[in-house]
């Protein structure tokens, strides 16, 4: 279906989301955010499909909350409060939904277009593109991100960016443990399909699951989620896909999982 602000295709198992308003920077309105939360609840429930890619057109991936919308808005703590409800839906879908998600960052990522990034699983960026938490510049507090980036970073280090809304590359953001891997801007695409072309050959409900044991990891007691690790490795081995796992390596060749 035709969308305003995005740009939806689907490769070989893979959904490819572009954020599509450039002369915004990507940045959020009230559409974006339902536009983008109605395509990745799709992508959540469609079984075929094994990895997301999230990215932007033109010079940014998403510079944050639309700023000229939050300066026209008339009830502008009403209008902060739908917005940040939005964008809030889509990180929750992100982070629910058991297949991984790649942000794929071409350029400028502040506010909630960081908080997008983070909420993804893996984070590719081109080497000098420009990140920041940003709502404190702008007099905000800030309305998403707090707690991916402070349970990334930690406390200390978290109070450093996010109080001073300091703005850094991509490259330091490697550093801080934000991105998986900076690359050069011609090199971003190849990047980010090594890992597509990785997840297109894994098992994909031990990935899923995988990715929701780590999540919970974060919230559980140590001996609860030894509980839950024990309970879903058991729930895996049912599956078709363990069976030509273990076979695969018993006889010696690479296997071949269905998702089933």
């Amino acid at each position: 279906m035709p969308y305003q602000t995005l740009q939806v295709t689907t490769r070989d198992a893979v959904t490819y989301i572009t954020l599509n308003r450039p002369e915004r920077l990507n940045s959020f309105d009230l559409i974006l955010g339902e536009e983008l939360y109605t395509v990745l609840r799709d992508v959540h429930g469609d079984p075929l499909i094994r990895a997301v890619v999230l990215k932007g057109t033109g010079k940014g991936f998403c510079g944050g909350g639309d700023v000229k919308e939050m300066h026209a808005a008339a009830d502008k703590p009403r209008f902060l409060r739908d917005l940040t409800r939005a964008i809030h839906r889509c990180v929750i879908e992100i982070r629910s939904m058991e297949k991984p998600v790649i942000a794929a960052v071409n350029g400028a990522a502040f506010g909630a277009g960081l908080s997008l990034a983070l909420a993804c699983d893996l984070v590719v960026a081109v080497k000098d593109a420009k990140m920041s938490t940003a709502f404190i510049g702008i007099g905000l507090a800030p309305g998403c991100g707090t707690q991916l980036f402070t349970n990334t970073v930690g406390y200390h280090k978290a109070c450093e960016y996010i109080l001073t809304s300091k703005t850094f590359t991509a490259e330091e953001g490697c550093r801080l443990g934000i991105v998986n891997k900076a690359v050069d801007a011609p090199n971003l695409d190849a990047a980010v399909e090594e890992y597509a072309d990785a997840f297109r050959q894994l098992p994909p409900l031990a990935v899923g699951k995988a990715k929701m044991l780590i999540n919970k990891s974060m919230s559980n007691s140590p001996i609860d989620h030894l509980e839950l690790e024990s309970q879903t490795a058991a729930w895996s081995a049912g599956s078709q896909d363990f069976a030509e796992g273990v076979s695969a390596f018993v006889e010696k060749r690479k296997p071949t999982f269905k998702g089933k």
